[in-house]
C-alpha cells in the first residue's frame, strides 16, 4: 500500500510540475505577440518574429545598418560621415500587422521615449516605411528612405 500510494505521490507531482512548464512555455511565447491600437483605434495582435521586417538592412541614405530583433528590440548604427560622428539608437518596437512603432529607448540620445508610427512594405529585398506620424526628425529622415535586406 505505501509503494502505491508514493507511485500517485509522484505522478501527481509530475502531473503538476508538467502543467506549470506548459503554462510557463505559453507565458513566454506570448510575451513575443505585441497588441497596439491602429489610427482607427482598433485593437490587433501579431507575433514580432512573423514581422516580415525582422532581420538586418542597409540603409540606402547613408549606409546605415538597421537591426530589427524578433524580441521587439531594434538598433539603428550611423556611421560617421564628414564632421559626424558615427551614432547608435535603440529602442522598442511593436507591430499589429498593419502599423509598426518605433521608440528610442529612454537612454538614447535622439528623441528619446518618443514613438514614431509607419506602415511597413517589404518588396523583394527593399523595406520602405510610410510616415504615419513622428516626431522625431532624424528617424523620419532615415525611414523615408529605402533599406536594403543586409546579406
Amino acid at each position: 500500500m505505501f509503494v502505491r500510494s508514493s507511485h500517485v505521490a509522484r505522478a501527481a507531482h509530475f502531473s503538476f510540475v508538467w502543467s506549470l512548464a506548459c503554462a510557463s512555455s505559453l507565458a513566454w511565447m506570448s510575451a513575443c505577440a505585441s497588441t497596439v491600437d491602429t489610427a482607427e483605434g482598433e485593437t490587433k495582435s501579431a507575433t514580432l518574429a512573423d514581422a516580415p521586417f525582422v532581420g538586418t538592412w542597409t540603409s540606402e541614405l547613408d549606409g546605415a545598418t538597421m537591426i530589427i530583433e524578433p524580441t521587439g528590440i531594434f538598433s539603428i548604427d550611423v556611421p560617421a560621415r564628414s564632421e559626424k560622428p558615427a551614432g547608435t539608437s535603440v529602442g522598442r518596437w511593436t507591430y499589429n500587422g498593419e502599423i509598426v512603432i518605433f521608440t528610442n529607448l529612454s537612454n538614447t540620445a535622439t528623441c528619446a521615449d518618443v514613438p514614431g508610427s509607419y506602415k511597413p512594405e517589404v518588396v523583394r529585398d527593399v523595406l520602405r516605411f510610410e510616415l504615419v506620424r513622428d516626431e522625431c526628425a532624424p528617424r523620419q529622415q532615415h525611414m523615408g528612405w529605402p533599406w536594403k535586406r543586409a546579406k
